[in-house]
């Protein structure tokens, strides 16, 4: 049994889609950086990256996430973690629990029930490591101009203002509102905030503008990225920052995680 037969079983076409892009994203990367002796290690350097997104489903509530769904991801993310050639026996075990649960429900089909077992040995199996580097997929967004979003990591929200795209419905060009939230903030709660910039070497704090490729479907399947409103026209002020010499800096799902937690730490 292939890895593709096994997730064409879930019923699930588009979380798998989201996945195998955010790994094919995160390896290709990751197998370049170890060409180059930056990391010592591909899993170590992907699995943090990759579960730091994907735990917004994980360890969501059931108020938010349907106990089918966060099974359903649970075996996709296992699955195609082995396909890249990567394994954590954390995720093995659960994923091993949610066929049974699913089974036991009667959720997805007969064929998935009658090769649940090969399914199981699949992934218990030891993962062969890609020789190649796997295509970087294609940047493009269902988000619009002045749509106004959350980003959530490690419990905490971050809204972002979406001012433009790159090229023909690419990357998002998207600056940060200067607040922490517990929960998805609301407009209200944006209107009176200003933007917060990075700050660089020489310890000024510059307007910061992020183009974000891989952020692609709406509602995002990982349960990140949550829209807040739409054909927002007051973009949070920056004029209390400098302006930088340069329009935007180039960033992904991933990067934007590390940009999140330097500019915010830094302000706090």
């Amino acid at each position: 049994m292939t890895h593709q037969q096994i997730l064409d079983k879930l019923a699930a076409k588009h979380l798998v889609q989201s996945i195998d892009e955010d790994l094919a994203r995160l390896t290709f990367e990751a197998m370049c950086f170890d060409k180059n002796n930056y990391i010592d290690n591909q899993f170590n350097y992907i699995f943090p990256k990759l579960m730091l997104r994907w735990n917004c489903i994980l360890n969501a509530s059931k108020e938010n996430v349907t106990e089918i769904y966060r099974q359903k991801t649970e075996i996709a993310l296992c699955v195609q973690l082995h396909k890249y050639g990567f394994a954590d026996k954390s995720l093995v075990a659960q994923s091993l629990k949610a066929i049974d649960d699913l089974n036991k429900a009667v959720v997805l089909s007969d064929d998935f029930f009658r090769k649940s077992d090969e399914i199981k040995s699949m992934i218990s199996s030891m993962p062969i490591q890609l020789k190649r580097k796997p295509t970087i997929p294609e940047s493009i967004t269902f988000y619009r101009p002045q749509d106004v979003v959350s980003f959530q990591l490690d419990n905490k929200f971050y809204a972002a203002y979406i001012h433009e795209l790159t090229g023909v419905n690419e990357s998002p060009i998207l600056e940060f509102y200067n607040g922490i939230f517990d929960k998805v903030p609301t407009m209200k709660e944006l209107d009176k905030l200003t933007a917060i910039g990075q700050v660089y070497n020489d310890g000024i704090e510059r307007v910061s503008h992020y183009s974000v490729s891989g952020m692609k479907f709406l509602p995002d399947l990982a349960n990140q990225v949550q829209l807040i409103s739409t054909c927002v026209e007051k973009q949070p002020s920056n004029g209390h920052l400098k302006k930088p010499d340069w329009t935007s800096t180039s960033s992904d799902l991933f990067k934007i995680q590390e940009t999140i937690k330097q500019i915010f730490n830094h302000s706090a």
